[in-house]
């Protein structure tokens, strides 16, 4: 449905928040917080890395509109152009050097015999899946929803993106190694997993959250550094 809206949009160089946040892609709202619809559908199922963020911001948004619509008047399949969505989109920018930094700190490079992890974000590389807990952007008054403030496991809409979208797609996976951006992330899979509706993976709490906004990720990473080198040297065995 909303990809047909899609397909009639005007190729541009860039989107204004009135042009993609109107009601024809409105998926869920409630009170201050409107949940819109992006092209995120891909699903990497040979992955063996998980990456998971919060929920797509307005920036990621706005290049997963454009990204989508360049590669449909290209005569693109629309596996093809959701695929590129993922891979031009996912965590782009300098949030992405701030984690295959941290990534290659971890030796994950070495561990999936890559010289760095940033070529997993290759469109060739079939070992990463990147998602969100909330799949969809969601913004809180306006702004991009940070995590917080309300939290995702005690509002009822933000929980029902989690059960309906988030669980089944990851449980596409088992013996993956998932990697949660942050403390809400975080938070969430543990009350999955508490409530066992997750399938058995390998989860790397204590990753923080790469956004440069993020002034604690350094001793953060710093002081759980070890423990996850070691559960992702564990973790090679299985894979």
């Amino acid at each position: 449905m909303f990809l047909e809206k899609i397909k009639k949009e005007i190729l541009k160089e860039k989107y204004s928040k009135e042009e993609l946040l109107k009601d024809e892609y409105l998926i869920d709202s409630e009170s201050q917080i409107k949940i819109y619809y992006a092209p995120f559908e891909y699903i990497n199922k040979k992955a063996s890395v998980i990456i998971v963020g919060i929920t797509p911001g307005w920036s990621q948004m706005e290049k997963s509109f454009r990204t989508v619509i360049r590669e449909l008047q290209l005569n693109k399949s629309l596996d093809s152009a959701l695929k590129t969505v993922k891979s031009e989109s996912s965590f782009a920018g300098s949030m992405r050097k701030n984690l295959v930094k941290m990534l290659d700190e971890l030796e994950l490079n070495k561990t999936l015999k890559l010289e760095s992890t940033n070529e997993l974000f290759n469109l060739t590389n079939n070992s990463l899946h990147t998602t969100s807990i909330i799949k969809y952007p969601v913004f809180n008054k306006g702004e991009n929803y940070r995590g917080s403030s309300p939290s995702v496991i005690n509002t009822d809409i933000l929980w029902k993106q989690v059960e309906k979208e988030f669980v089944p797609e990851i449980n596409n996976f088992t013996d993956a190694l998932i990697i949660p951006l942050g403390k809400s992330v975080e938070e969430t899979l543990r009350k999955l997993q508490s409530e066992k509706m997750l399938n058995e993976n390998l989860i790397l709490y204590g990753f923080p959250h790469p956004s440069g906004a993020n002034g604690h990720r350094f001793k953060q990473f710093e002081s759980n550094k070890e423990s996850m080198k070691q559960k992702i040297s564990n973790w090679k065995i299985t894979i």
